[in-house]
């Protein structure tokens, strides 16, 4: 079966005890952790540090840096990000990690500036894509951007064909909030990418916001019967993608949760 990972932005980063017991809350449905390798709170780095002994080798998939990616190439933003995923990648080494997905981009994107930063962040990925492959690291690339925060770099089409113009080996991760919140046709985005998807993050939203909501909750974007038939298509036409449950924070983080999800994400991977 498809790898199932919980990912750190559940317990903010912070609470990795509650996360090793996300991970084995459904021993039926193994599940490995998403790792991230930058948050804005006190001695972050040597919080991660102290994490390896825990879940190195779980299986471990990273998240890179949430720094600007779509800097000019001799721009302080860019040196930034080449210091940041320099730690990044060491963090992989340790952990031995089995992928590193990052993003297009983190800033607002003023229209008159969209073709210049999609030329920096293509070329930011590419540089990216380079040292991972010679330190034998798998990346893979994530839709990111927003309508409601004028920050949207690239449209599904956009997106699509940006693979086009990287290594074969750099593969794409779909999350499905951010699609959502793009009003993209996700479905469509599957058939169009195929086999490039090497993984996804899933989580509902409203349609607007990133709320990072569990995939089955009423309400929002999707229906829980539209998220089964998502990841139906997933299991067919993605076998190998890994699957990482994104939710945000909160009290409904608990193992009884993840236990209900991982099954019910389990039934639709083999329907």
């Amino acid at each position: 079966m498809q790898k199932i990972f919980i990912s750190s932005f559940c317990v903010l980063f912070e609470d990795y005890d509650l996360l090793e017991q996300l991970c084995k809350s459904c021993p039926e449905v193994p599940m490995g952790a998403e790792l991230g390798t930058s948050w804005p709170i006190p001695n972050f780095d040597e919080l991660l540090d102290s994490q390896v002994p825990h879940f190195a080798g779980g299986p471990v998939t990273l998240h890179a840096p949430f720094v600007e990616i779509s800097g000019a190439p001799d721009s302080p933003e860019r040196a930034a990000m080449e210091a940041a995923f320099a730690k990044a990648f060491r963090w992989y080494h340790l952990f031995g990690a089995e992928s590193m997905v990052m993003h297009t981009h983190e800033r607002a994107v003023p229209a008159d500036e969209r073709a210049q930063l999609q030329e920096w962040s293509l070329e930011a990925i590419r540089s990216t894509a380079a040292k991972a492959k010679a330190e034998g690291l798998h990346l893979t690339v994530e839709n990111v951007g927003f309508p409601f925060k004028d920050s949207v770099l690239l449209d599904q089409d956009e997106f699509v064909k940006m693979f086009d113009e990287l290594p074969d080996e750099v593969g794409a991760l779909i999350d499905t909030g951010h699609a959502m919140a793009n009003h993209w046709d996700i479905p469509k985005l599957i058939s169009q990418l195929g086999t490039r998807i090497k993984g996804y993050h899933l989580h509902n939203t409203d349609g607007v916001h990133d709320l990072h909501r569990p995939m089955f909750e009423e309400g929002l974007w999707y229906t829980p019967e539209e998220m089964e038939r998502l990841l139906r298509q997933i299991g067919r036409e993605t076998p190998d993608a890994d699957l990482v449950l994104e939710y945000v924070s909160g009290p409904h983080i608990t193992p009884e949760l993840f236990r209900r999800d991982a099954l019910r994400l389990a039934d639709c991977l083999n329907g």
